[in-house]
């Protein structure tokens, strides 16, 4: 029979050895200086030297630039990043930076450059909003996504104001297809969800104007048929309470004065 030879281990050589023993006492020895009382002020004097490089060399920060902003205030952006003339401009995270600010509430996207020798410079896009949305007395701008703005400050009157727990993520479908009704869209004031289901249009008076009972599903064919009626007889222009297009093959109409027809 044919002897196994047993495969022999492989020998770690003495300089390896002796250079991996070096780097552990090196690296022990740095952290034993920095931890040690001697070590401190061995740092705040690197730091002091940094800092006066810096400053001789006007490698600080001197401004802020701000473009794109609208609805951003300079003075949140100026306390979110906690910056102050005169720090050392590579004392800035940019990517930090970015980050905080894609929290304020109008940012949707942002750059954030250092400009040499003396200058960042951030470059926001701001979110578009669409409509406005009215939930528990307070009134938040929604973005092209339906999802709202968490600002309840900022007046937005022009926007359609849309009402309703659900209102948000059904909002941006119903503004697309008003969109290709322009002579309907703009007497509309205001939209309230029913049931979590379907919508009703309010039209010229956000409070006392004629509403228009939409279905739950086919709602550009209800669109299209109202603007049909009015090209017709000019129906947007009666006085009107409601008018229902709910059933495709019946319209019930109601009067200021309660009379169905």
């Amino acid at each position: 029979m044919r002897k196994i030879k047993k495969k022999k281990k492989p020998i770690v050589s003495l300089k390896v050895k002796l250079m991996i023993g070096l780097i552990v006492l090196v690296c022990g020895g740095v952290f034993g200086f920095f931890v040690s009382p001697w070590g401190k002020p061995v740092i705040a004097f690197a730091q002091k030297a940094y800092d006066v490089t810096c400053d001789k060399a006007h490698l600080v920060l001197d401004q802020v630039l701000v473009s794109g902003h609208i609805r951003t205030n300079q003075s949140d952006i100026n306390s979110t990043l906690s910056l102050t003339q005169g720090m050392p401009i590579f004392d800035i995270d940019l990517e930090e930076s970015r980050a905080k600010l894609l929290k304020l509430p109008w940012v949707k996207k942002v750059t954030v450059e250092r400009h040499l020798p003396s200058t960042v410079f951030i470059q926001i896009e701001e979110k578009k909003p669409i409509a406005v949305w009215q939930n528990k007395k307070r009134y938040f701008p929604l973005d092209e996504d339906g999802k709202p703005i968490q600002d309840d400050k900022t007046v937005l009157g022009n926007l359609l104001l849309v009402v309703g727990q659900d209102a948000p993520k059904h909002t941006p479908a119903l503004i697309r297809l008003l969109d290709e009704y322009k002579e309907i869209a703009v007497k509309v004031r205001s939209a309230v969800r029913v049931g979590g289901r379907r919508w009703n249009l309010i039209l010229n008076d956000a409070e006392a104007g004629t509403e228009i009972y939409l279905p739950e599903t086919g709602i550009g064919t209800a669109l299209a048929r109202l603007q049909q009626l009015n090209e017709e007889g000019q129906i947007l222009k009666r006085d009107l309470k409601v008018i229902d297009l709910r059933l495709p093959d019946r319209l019930i109409v109601r009067t200021q004065k309660g009379g169905a027809s």
